[in-house]
C-alpha cells in the first residue's frame, strides 16, 4: 500500500485485525475509511472535536498513522464525512415523523424536541454539523446530505417539497417559514447544548415540555 502523501510503502499482514472496539473484521483496503469515520463518531460521544487527531484515530482503528492520508486529505475532510452521516440520520428520523403524519403543529413540536435532544446528547457532532467546520463547498457529500435534511424539514413545515438547493432565490422566497422555523430550533438546540437554557429539575421530561411550550408559542406568534 502506498501513502499518497509521502510515497512510503506500508505493508500490512493480510491476517492483521483491526481493534475489536472498532467493530470491523480483518483489515483490508476497503474498510479502513469507514472504520476511521466510525471511530471519530464514537469518540465524539465523550470527547471534544479538538481532542481528536488523525494519529489518535489510526491508533483506535489499529493502522499506521500514515495510512490516514490514503483515505482523507485532511482531518477536516473526515469530520465532514462524520457530519454528513449526522445529517443523514436527522433526515431519516424526520422522514419517519413525516410518514407517521398527524397535525402539522404537533410534528413541528416533535421536530424541535428531536433536535434539542440530539444537541444535548451529541453536542460535538451537533457542532460539526452546524458551523464548526470551514468551507464545506469542496465536500459534495456533506452538502447533499445537509440539503436532503433541510428538504424534509421544508416538507413538514410547508406540507410539500418546495426546496430547490440549486435555486436559492426560489428557495428563499418559497420556503420562508421553513428557514424561520429552522433558525428557531437550531438556536434553541444550540442554547440547550451550551447550557444557556436550563430547567429547574434538569430532567429530560421537563426539557421536552419547555421546548414544546416555546415551539407552540413561536407557531402561534410572539405577542408583547
Amino acid at each position: 500500500m502506498t501513502n499518497s502523501a509521502s510515497g512510503k510503502v506500508i505493508e500490512i499482514s493480510p491476517g492483521r485485525r483491526l481493534r475489536d472496539r472498532a467493530g470491523v473484521g480483518p483489515y483490508h483496503k476497503g474498510n479502513v475509511k469507514a472504520s476511521l469515520v466510525s471511530a471519530a463518531r464514537r469518540l465524539l460521544e465523550t470527547e471534544t472535536v479538538e481532542a481528536i487527531t488523525a494519529r489518535r484515530l489510526c491508533r483506535e482503528v489499529g493502522v499506521s498513522s500514515a495510512n490516514f492520508y490514503n483515505h482523507f486529505d485532511s482531518l477536516e475532510q473526515l469530520f465532514l464525512d462524520v457530519a454528513a452521516e449526522g445529517f443523514a440520520s436527522r433526515a431519516a428520523e424526520n422522514r419517519r415523523l413525516l410518514k407517521r403524519g398527524g397535525a402539522r403543529e404537533d410534528m413541528l413540536v416533535q421536530l424541535a424536541q428531536n433536535l434539542v435532544e440530539f444537541a444535548c446528547s451529541e453536542p460535538e457532532l451537533f457542532r460539526l454539523m452546524f458551523g464548526q467546520l470551514g468551507d464545506v463547498s469542496s465536500h459534495p457529500h456533506y452538502v447533499s446530505q445537509a440539503d436532503d435534511s433541510f428538504r424534509v424539514l421544508v416538507q413538514i413545515v410547508h406540507g410539500e417539497d418546495l426546496y430547490r438547493p440549486e435555486d436559492l432565490e426560489h428557495s428563499h422566497e418559497a420556503c420562508k417559514a421553513a428557514y424561520a422555523f429552522f433558525s428557531f430550533i437550531y438556536g434553541l438546540a444550540r442554547s440547550y447544548s451550551q447550557g444557556l437554557i436550563a430547567n429547574a429539575s434538569g430532567t429530560r421530561a421537563e426539557r421536552r415540555r419547555f421546548v414544546e411550550d416555546l415551539t407552540r408559542q413561536v407557531i402561534t406568534g410572539i405577542r408583547g
